[in-house]
């Protein structure tokens, strides 16, 4: 069975995905809206359609590949009752708190809008407490400086 793995925003979740077969990148937006055919990262925090199977479409999904992959990177906080209730073992992954800066320059490069920049930068360290409050994970990993999933994630297998 896989290991759920909440990535922060910004930390090389697609890019570890595209890589490495034995991981995949449950990305919410496709389950969450129902206007979201491509990946477009300026399309995040704009007001779009909500898909009314939302989140339940998401958590079939989830268990869909659960036994398919090694690694489910999940970024959506809706995830986490889900996964206790399931007993499902997750991973936290998630940069050091002075790194803020270096993350908002990250989205930036990636292309994200201004308003999600100004939600992520809003919300950093309340962020940051849930992670290191979590009780359930059985692993914490804080990024450093100029560290990705790909740094810290052992076993990957490539394509």
């Amino acid at each position: 069975m896989g290991i759920f793995v909440f990535a922060f925003t910004a930390t090389g979740k697609s890019t570890v995905a595209k890589k490495y077969k034995n991981v995949i990148d449950m990305e919410s937006t496709y389950y969450k809206y129902t206007d979201c055919s491509v990946e477009d990262e300026s399309l995040k925090s704009t007001s779009r359609n909500l898909n009314e199977d939302w989140p339940k479409n998401y958590f079939r999904a989830l268990k869909e590949v659960q036994d398919k992959y090694d690694y489910i990177l999940i970024a959506d906080e809706i995830c986490n009752d889900f996964l206790i209730n399931q007993k499902y073992e997750y991973w936290y992954v998630y940069p050091k708190r002075e790194l803020k800066e270096e993350y908002l320059n990250r989205c930036k490069k990636r292309g994200n809008n201004e308003e999600f920049i100004y939600w992520y930068s809003k919300l950093w360290n309340e962020w940051i407490d849930k992670c290191e409050a979590d009780k359930k994970a059985s692993i914490k990993i804080e990024l450093k400086s100029n560290e990705y999933l790909e740094d810290v994630l052992p076993n990957l297998i490539l394509r």
